[in-house]
This record gives structure tokens, C-alpha cells and sequence, in this order.
């Protein structure tokens, strides 16, 4: 099959297109930089470039394509976040999206999207594909694009599959330059209690979904994307700081969060969440090599070490160390 990857530089993008390959799917993918369109080649994949935010920057001829995977997301740093800043984020969003579908239309092909889990759950309530996507906290930088999806959805030009991640963690990404840098040097904090549920999914789970969809091409349906095990913030950072040998994060009051990063990133750091995968799994015939965050996150802290380590020895050569 011919595949159009939006997207697949990132950190997502970097399990699914080595998966795509060995699954002998024909790939081309979308970068801005000619330097990466020659890893891609490397690869065995077709390199264009291209802005999203800039159409006018793609090829006026796009090669014929059986499916769009589009998996691009405007980089969304930790921090306070204003009404600015998301007012900003939600228009790059939506042109992502609208730039997107195009392509798709040009192709005349299925088009993937990937939305992720928003949803809002209390006690032990489950949300399912049924429940409506609310837009709170970091996710209202997705406000504009479900009138895109219904405009394609009713007018019939595309057939769309929508993916809902949920956060997704492994070797690499925020989870790195974030979580595991901050847990590291004992900077992490966990906000309450942390009995909040999160959903989560380990990346190369992640990306094995959307190779399943692909071979069932399902148009017009949705999936959840996330592992067996509903888990707290509390119950996944002690299990990570384990790993990791370090200490248990500390708590902080949820009134400091709401005065030093402000409302969006509060709703965010809050959400409670729980979800079910059972429609990905039956549908898709999707198996997780990572059933929950406590066989995924050994395999991905113990690369992080790996990696760590590489480039300590790398400096130290490099440095006369050795």
C-alpha cells in the first residue's frame, strides 16, 4: 500500500515509519528539512519537503497514495501557557488539519487523523469511542478542527478514521525531555494526590496501531488508543521513579500549580480520565507488546539509559578522557 505520512520525523513518526517499511508498505513522508529528507531515504522512504503551515511550499503534484496518516502536532512546551499562546496554537492546528485533508483530497484517498483522548470521567466511570471530546485544558488547541472533520465527514470527499492516543511515552519525546530529565534530577512533582487517571500508551504500541488500521481501513470509525491499564498519575510516576532508582516525586498543592501555570495547564495536570481499548483490540485485531505502563516503562527507561550512557562515553572519547 502507498502511504503519505504527515508527521513522520517526530517522535511517533520514528517507530511507525520502521514499521510501515517492514509491513513492505510503500511510505512517503512530509519533512521541513532537506537534511531529513536524506534520512528518510536511507530508510526506504520517499522524502518531500514541505510545510504545513506554509501550502503554498508543497508540491504542486503530490504521487498517488492509497492513505493519509497525518500525525503532526504543533510542539506544545511545559510551562505556564496563556490565551495567546493557545489562540496561536489552535490556528497552526487547524491549518495542520485543513493542509491535511487537501492532501488527502488530492490523493483522493483515506485520510488519518489523530486527535487524542479528552476525555472527562468521575470515579470509576470508563469512557468509550461513544463519548464526545471535550475540549479543556491543552486540548482546546484542537477547537477548530472538529468542524473540519464534520465539513469532510458531510460532504463526503474523504473518508476519514480518527485515532485518539493517549499519552504516549517511551524513548524520546516529551516523555524524555520532560518526565524522565525532571524525574532524574528530582524536579518532578506530582499535583494532589495524583489519583487522576491518565491514559496512556507506550509508542511502539502506538504505531502498531496504526499499521493495524491501514490493513482494516475503517472508514468512519474512531479508536482509543491506550493500553490495558487504567492508571493514576501517582501510581505511574512512583512506578517510573522506581525504575529509575531515584526518589518518589514529591506532591504539590493543586492551588500552586493553578497560580503558576495558570488555568490551561491546570485543567490539563488534573484531568481525570480512564478509558477503554476494547474497540481497538477487537476491531483492529490490535495486540500490545506493552500491556500496561509496567512492562512498557522498564523497556523504555532502561533505552533512555542506554542512550545516556552512549553519549556520556562519546563525550568522555571525544574529551581524552579514555
Amino acid at each position: 500500500m502507498r502511504v503519505f505520512v504527515i508527521g513522520g520525523t517526530g517522535f511517533l513518526g520514528t517507530f511507525l515509519i520502521p514499521k510501515l517499511i517492514e509491513s513492505k508498505h510503500e511510505v512517503t513522508a512530509l519533512t521541513r528539512s532537506n537534511e531529513k529528507v536524506s534520512g528518510l531515504e536511507s530508510l526506504g522512504v520517499n522524502g518531500i519537503v514541505g510545510d504545513l503551515l506554509q501550502p503554498e511550499s508543497l508540491p504542486a503534484k503530490i504521487p498517488s497514495q492509497d492513505a493519509v496518516i497525518s500525525i503532526a502536532m504543533p510542539e506544545i512546551r511545559p510551562g505556564r501557557i496563556s490565551w495567546k499562546r493557545i489562540r496561536k496554537l489552535q490556528g497552526q492546528t487547524k491549518v495542520f488539519f485543513s493542509t491535511s485533508i487537501t492532501i488527502a483530497e488530492k490523493c483522493r484517498c483515506p485520510l488519518i487523523v489523530t486527535l487524542g483522548t479528552s476525555f472527562t470521567t468521575r470515579g470509576e466511570e470508563t469512557a468509550d469511542e461513544s463519548w464526545p471530546i471535550e475540549r479543556f485544558g491543552i486540548a482546546r488547541v484542537g477547537e477548530h478542527v472538529d468542524p473540519l472533520l464534520s465539513e469532510v465527514t458531510s460532504r463526503g470527499s474523504t473518508p476519514l478514521i480518527q485515532m485518539l492516543p493517549g499519552q504516549i511515552y517511551g524513548p524520546g519525546g516529551l516523555f524524555k525531555r520532560v518526565m524522565y530529565e525532571w524525574m532524574k534530577k528530582g524536579k518532578y512533582r506530582v499535583v494532589g494526590s495524583g489519583d487522576n487517571y491518565i491514559p496512556r500508551i507506550h509508542v511502539a504500541d502506538c504505531a502498531e496501531a496504526y499499521v493495524k488500521v491501514l490493513e482494516k481501513m475503517p472508514a468512519g470509525e474512531r479508536f482509543i488508543i491506550a493500553d490495558d491499564g487504567p492508571c493514576t498519575m501517582r501510581e505511574f510516576a512512583d512506578f517510573m521513579a522506581d525504575c529509575m532508582k531515584v526518589s518518589r516525586p514529591k506532591s504539590i498543592p493543586k492551588f500552586v500549580i493553578r497560580i503558576a501555570l495558570g488555568k490551561l495547564m491546570y485543567e490539563t495536570v488534573t484531568m481525570n480520565c480512564r478509558v477503554c481499548n476494547a474497540k481497538a483490540k477487537k476491531h483492529l485485531e490490535w495486540k500490545l507488546k506493552y500491556p500496561t505502563y509496567r512492562e512498557g516503562l522498564p523497556s523504555a527507561i532502561q533505552k533512555l539509559e542506554e542512550v545516556s550512557l552512549l553519549a556520556r562515553l562519546t563525550s568522555s572519547e571525544s574529551s581524552g578522557d579514555f
